[in-house]
């Protein structure tokens, strides 16, 4: 009789502990998503520098989003021709409106910017906010998607 618990009791703590993992899996899948993510892609022009400039500028301008915006998921800029393709991901329009707050009129920015388009439903207090900085701009609202945190 002992003989045969030892292999049955085995076999319930296996099937409860996965069972377990699938739960705790399952759940944290779920909380994973975010619901309200903006993404912006923003065209910048190169002005004439330098790849190794660019690199430069590109890592520092980075590394200042990372450090002091918790809320930008992600951060890249890719060359694009002559021209520079900044794409922006923020878990919410707060977080992209906390980005802009960080940019002040006549910053380092301002003379780079060709357009800018934002994925994601913005209200129009986070339209006209941008629309002051008088780029072209496009808005392009959601209409199914997931992002992954």
């Amino acid at each position: 009789m002992k003989k045969s618990l030892f292999p049955i009791i085995s076999f319930l703590l296996l099937i409860s502990c996965s069972e377990t993992i699938k739960k705790e899996t399952k759940s944290s899948k779920e909380k994973t998503f975010v619901e309200n993510e903006i993404t912006a892609l923003v065209l910048m022009k190169s002005n004439g520098k330098t790849i190794e400039e660019i690199n430069k500028f590109s890592n520092f301008y980075t590394n200042i989003v990372e450090q002091n915006e918790p809320n930008s998921y992600g951060w890249a800029h890719y060359q694009k021709g002559e021209n520079i393709v900044l794409i922006e991901r923020y878990k919410d329009e707060a977080a992209h409106l906390n980005h802009i707050n960080n940019i002040s009129s006549g910053g380092i920015l301002e003379k780079e910017i060709v357009e800018i388009d934002v994925y994601g439903t913005v209200s129009d207090k986070h339209k006209s906010i941008i629309n002051s900085f008088n780029f072209p701009t496009s808005y392009n609202t959601t209409l199914a998607k997931y992002s992954r945190d």
